[in-house]
């Protein structure tokens, strides 16, 4: 037996790049790889529910995939649908448990993310808020690292958290140009939602020193964050510029993916910024898995 449709349905690259989110919050407020006891399980929990979602987000578009997708996992029957759903249940009641071994606050964020995930699976995607509810999710689950810190780290992190999502968000309304060949005007908007987000992220890198225990040691203007934060935007532009101009298929899924595995080069930038290079290192290592498994298996 094949584990690759599996490893197809849970789009394991960007598994990695969940694991980035929470382990960058973690970092912002933390600064340490210390108590991996709680740094893991809350690396784990947004693996589990990211895959968990996936997996059911699948399961219910069966239908549709079935005339658009065809070669996906479920509508080909690699996969079961039976699995699917298994496999989805397990995935959140495993993220809630992973969350709750961590904090109070860190299961209500866990819940918080559940729900978002279920809405956004269960019909909402379809609709206006679907970008929004998806947002919500990649918010939520660097607030998953955060919530180790009184307040979640305070105004900053929020804004860190907040700036995310809105890159998500336009992330989703590139992503969902991508059956609609020579239709631009999603991309476009996308990539305007993407460019308020990275304008919020470089605010929070130049207050790197309003986050909890940095003490002001970092510098006013921290060099390594916003080089990182400079490469990616610029990455990011060239290649949903690509697909503005010419908006098919291909170079559309191109730019979801570059979009999906550049939010762990934003967590970096972020890390980089508030906590300095070495920390930032440990974010970056998650990039390896997902881009080396990207070359294997789609990510959008």
């Amino acid at each position: 037996m094949s584990l690759k449709p599996y490893f197809q349905l849970i789009r394991l690259p960007n598994l990695f790049t969940a694991a980035a989110d929470s382990l960058a919050g973690w970092l912002l407020v933390r600064g340490t790889l210390d108590q991996p006891g709680k740094w893991l399980p809350l690396c784990a929990a947004s693996m589990a529910i990211y895959a968990a979602g996936i997996a059911l987000n699948d399961l219910f578009d069966y239908e549709i995939d079935r005339k658009e997708r065809p070669n996906r996992p479920l509508p080909s029957g690699r996969v079961s649908r039976k699995f699917a759903a298994g496999f989805g249940v397990a995935g959140l009641v495993a993220g809630l448990i992973l969350a709750a071994c961590v904090s109070v606050p860190s299961l209500i964020v866990a819940a918080a993310l559940i729900a978002c995930v279920l809405l956004y699976d269960g019909g909402i995607k379809r609709t206006v808020l679907g970008p929004e509810i998806m947002g919500a999710c990649r918010g939520l689950n660097l607030l998953l690292g955060l919530s180790v810190a009184a307040d979640f780290g305070g105004p900053s992190a929020w804004l860190a958290a907040g700036s995310l999502a809105v890159f998500v968000i336009g992330l989703t309304w590139i992503s969902r140009s991508e059956v609609e060949t020579g239709q631009s005007r999603g991309v476009t908007a996308g990539m305007i939602v993407q460019n308020v987000a990275l304008v919020g992220l470089f605010v929070v890198a130049f207050r790197a020193r309003t986050f909890p225990g940095t003490g002001g040691e970092r510098p006013i203007v921290p060099v390594e964050g916003l080089l990182v934060l400079a490469v990616v935007a610029l990455i990011v532009n060239s290649a949903v510029g690509r697909a503005v101009v010419d908006p098919s298929p291909k170079t559309i899924q191109t730019a979801v993916k570059t979009g999906v595995l550049s939010l762990v080069w934003l967590d970096v930038g972020l890390v980089a910024a508030v906590r300095g290079p070495g920390p930032a290192l440990a974010v970056a290592a998650l990039w390896v898995p997902a881009f080396v498994l990207g070359k294997w298996l789609y990510s959008t």
